[in-house]
């Protein structure tokens, strides 16, 4: 019985949490500022990008348009981080210096073919996200945000009591 007391005050303090993350929208959180380029998508699919002319915690201009929080809008960054890329392409540089260049290394030196792999591969997934002019998605809200919610199950069975709790976000 002290269990499914404390699965139901469980339930209400998440319930109120989720309720608290579910405030108003605001643009307070937003990482860009006057003068960055940034494209904004609506839930029409009409993409609109330019540079910033005014931000606020409830309004957002770009070029003469104006966004609120309140519509269900994608904000998007341009062009990709180039640090992913060097990472993903050090482990797999790494990973084959490792496995096939430590056969050809003198003196079991085995991490010196295992960082020149690393860093050639990882130069050349760098090069790779330099060239690619992708977005960077910073901002959703409306119907476009994601979906948080918190589910509680009751779980009673012949030699079980508990509450089966099941996070969305």
């Amino acid at each position: 019985m002290r269990s499914l007391v404390c699965g139901i005050g469980f339930a209400l303090a998440s319930s109120a949490a989720v309720a608290a993350t579910q405030a108003a929208p605001d643009f307070s959180a937003l990482r860009a500022g006057v003068g960055d380029e940034i494209v904004v998508t609506t839930a029409e699919g009409v993409e609109v990008g330019g540079r910033v002319t005014k931000i606020s915690p409830s309004a957002l201009s770009i070029d003469g348009y104006a966004f609120t929080p309140s519509e269900a809008i994608k904000i998007e960054r341009p062009g990709d981080s180039i640090w992913n890329g060097f990472a993903i392409g050090y482990g797999v540089g790494a990973l084959f210096g490792l496995t096939i260049g430590a056969e050809g290394c003198l003196h079991g030196q085995s991490w010196r073919c295992m960082n020149g792999g690393g860093i050639t591969y990882g130069l050349l997934g760098a090069l790779i996200d330099f060239a690619h002019k992708g977005r960077r998605t910073i901002y959703k809200s409306g119907s476009a945000a994601p979906r948080r919610e918190v589910k509680l199950v009751p779980d009673i069975g012949g030699e079980r009591k508990g509450v089966a709790v099941a996070l969305a976000f």
